[in-house]
């Protein structure tokens, strides 16, 4: 009797092990990650004309930096020079992205604040220590900032990985792995194998692997906008130098808000060129653009806006500093950008039959127009640049 419940209850154990087998989805054998292969398509809004002359700073970069947050928190970041996609492997969780180009440390002018903090990470202007004669040309206590470099951001929509699709995906791709070791097949993409042409399998396996791989799209563009200032003068063939700073400026882009933040800054417009309207009234104007991320708290142009743009004006004489105070407010207007870039924001001071500038006529120093070595008392601190005429 006792032999005989042995044998049923053994057998009854076989039973309920076969239904336990019978029911599994997947090979007992197989031990999955609990991942899914992720590709992150980067997307250059790069505007490409052939009839429009690009600046040849806006240009694919060479590197790009990927920040990954997992249920509102940072979960990873990635810097590589595959600036088309990055691939990742994520778990099972709610997530979100953004991407900046090249890295925090390949930026001169800027400095990155809270980059591992979603809703707060954002780029901050350096403060422009060489040009501290701008701070004393301001009432505020504005500080004066380098003009930043260019930079491509973009932020990717919210995305979910179900464990099921873990499960889906590292299913498929077991199993291609597990037939690839077994014909000796190494490869990882579509084409011939070790062994010559992909079986039916193989090929059935990868298209799955394909098939459950999530891609989510990022697009990039320039966060940096540009400030062109136009002043008009007369007697403007005096003109040996100009310098000018403005204030109101942004000095903070917050990366995932796609805006800037409230903190004003002073940026100095520099590389100024010169052109003549009237060579016999002796009226031209003086042309400066320059980068900016533009106005604070991503602000348009106003009259409520207390703003000045400050010039300093070198003549030929190396003595003759001739020195102006524009209103900006509502003066300033935001236009189509140039190509690449985010926003253009256009100042223009007089016109050729009201010039806004009336320069002193002073003498050549010398009795001829002097070199680049001149230096000036009141010309303060920082280099004396002779502008193009």
């Amino acid at each position: 009797m006792r032999k005989g419940m042995n044998k049923t209850w053994l057998l009854a154990l076989l039973v309920l092990l076969t239904a336990a087998f019978g029911c599994q989805r997947r090979p007992l054998e197989t031990m999955y990650r609990s991942t899914v292969r992720v590709i992150v398509k980067c997307i250059w809004d790069i505007e490409v004309d052939t009839h429009v002359e690009v600046d040849t700073d806006i240009q694919k970069p060479t590197g790009v930096t990927l920040y990954i947050f997992r249920e509102g928190k940072f979960y990873n970041s990635i810097t590589t020079a595959n600036v088309d996609s990055v691939e990742v492997q994520l778990e099972e969780g709610s997530y979100r992205m953004y991407m900046i180009s090249q890295s925090p440390e390949e930026f001169w002018r800027m400095e990155f604040e809270d980059m591992t903090t979603f809703e707060k990470a954002a780029t901050r202007l350096r403060e422009n220590a060489s040009a501290s004669w701008a701070s004393r040309k301001s009432d505020d206590d504005e500080v004066v900032v380098e003009n930043p470099e260019i930079l491509f951001a973009g932020v990717s929509d919210e995305f979910e990985i179900t464990a099921k699709m873990t499960e889906d995906y590292q299913y498929y791709y077991t199993n291609l792995t597990k037939l690839r070791t077994k014909y000796g097949t190494t490869s990882t993409t579509k084409g011939d194998t070790k062994g010559g042409t992909k079986s039916d399998e193989e090929l059935y396996y990868e298209e799955r692997v394909e098939y459950y791989t999530i891609r989510i799209p990022i697009h990039a563009s320039n966060i940096v906008s540009q400030l062109w200032v136009t002043i008009y003068a007369g007697n403007a063939d005096v003109l040996k130098s100009v310098r000018s700073s403005t204030s109101g400026m942004a000095r903070t882009f917050e990366l995932t808000q796609n805006t800037t933040d409230a903190e004003p800054a002073i940026q100095v417009i520099n590389g100024w060129k010169l052109t003549m309207d009237d060579t016999a009234k002796r009226i031209g104007h003086v042309d400066g653009i320059i980068t900016t991320f533009g106005l604070p708290n991503g602000e348009m142009p106003s009259a409520q806006r207390d703003s000045a743009l400050n010039v300093s004006a070198l003549l030929i004489d190396n003595s003759t500093v001739a020195e102006y105070v524009f209103d900006v407010g509502d003066k300033i207007q935001k236009l189509k950008p140039n190509p690449g870039y985010r926003n253009l924001y256009r100042l223009i001071f007089g016109d050729a039959e009201n010039p806004a500038m009336d320069l002193p006529d002073v003498p050549p120093a010398g009795g001829t127009s002097s070199g680049m070595d001149a230096t000036v008392d009141d010309w303060e601190d920082g280099e004396t640049v002779e502008i193009p005429m």
